[in-house]
């Protein structure tokens, strides 16, 4: 497939990207006999913050399909196209989330009890992650928009939880997602949080989503799963990560009850 188009937003203060997506627009040109369609590269330079470079991406798309990959996932050769025929198949779905798996073939992600399932308030953190799920453009005047004071480079403490907090906000308006995991997305497995601070910007964003959303069930179950961890890691003298779990649940805690 390649009638698609790639949206690169730019974060660098520099060029270095101007030759890589140069020589990739080079090797890429010319039209499919598939599909008849070319592939499109647009080259945006936003200033940091996840979410506004996301919005500025989807201001400038015209696909009918969104996707929102990360820098450190690939695509398999078919994954488009499995996409698109999946969404032409269940016209009652808006979105569509996939597994997670590494080079290995082992589970990375999106680590939920069912291969599919339908995307609810209660199961959205264990069934999508931002380079998972693929979105039908909604109709007008459903928004369309990443919460900027959420996410990587905000300068708020809310430090994740746009990707959820994007579909939740779609599934508002009525528009039902799907999690089907013998389809996923390659991505590396990744050990948990880094370090301290980061860990509490993440339990930040969490608890903020959570409080924007009212959705105290899940709140209390993952503030009481953390510190669980935390206890455990400590009885086994692993304080290191049990600091970590014991300073995200703190954060989901200071902005969940945070006005």
């Amino acid at each position: 497939m390649r009638d698609f188009e790639v949206i690169v937003v730019d974060q660098n203060s520099d060029e270095r990207l101007s030759p890589i997506l140069e020589q990739w627009t080079s090797q890429s040109s010319g039209p499919s006999n598939e599909s008849g369609g070319t592939i499109q590269l647009k080259h945006l330079r936003c200033s940091p913050g996840v979410s506004s470079a996301r919005n500025l991406g989807l201001a400038h798309s015209t696909g009918q399909i969104l996707a929102f990959p990360d820098d450190d996932c690939w695509y398999y050769p078919d994954t488009l196209k499995k996409v698109d025929a999946w969404l032409r198949q269940h016209n009652d779905y808006g979105i569509l989330s996939l597994g997670s798996r590494d080079e290995q073939g082992w589970v990375s992600g999106n680590r939920w009890v069912q291969t599919e399932c339908d995307l609810t308030r209660l199961n959205i953190f264990r069934t999508s992650a931002t380079y998972t799920y693929f979105v039908r453009r909604p109709p007008s005047p459903i928004p369309l928009l990443f919460d900027e004071s959420l996410g990587p480079g905000a300068g708020t403490k809310f430090g994740c939880g746009e990707d959820t907090d994007f579909l939740l906000t779609l599934m508002s308006y009525g528009i039902r997602g799907r999690f089907y995991s013998p389809m996923y997305i390659g991505h590396p497995r990744k050990e948990g949080f880094v370090d301290v601070q980061r860990a509490k910007r993440y339990g930040g964003g969490f608890g903020r989503v959570l409080a924007k959303h009212s959705i105290p069930s899940v709140f209390f179950g993952l503030v009481t799963f953390d510190f669980t961890r935390a206890a455990m890691r400590t009885l086994i003298g692993d304080s290191d990560r049990a600091s970590r779990f014991w300073s995200h649940g703190r954060g989901m805690i200071s902005t969940y009850f945070s006005k």
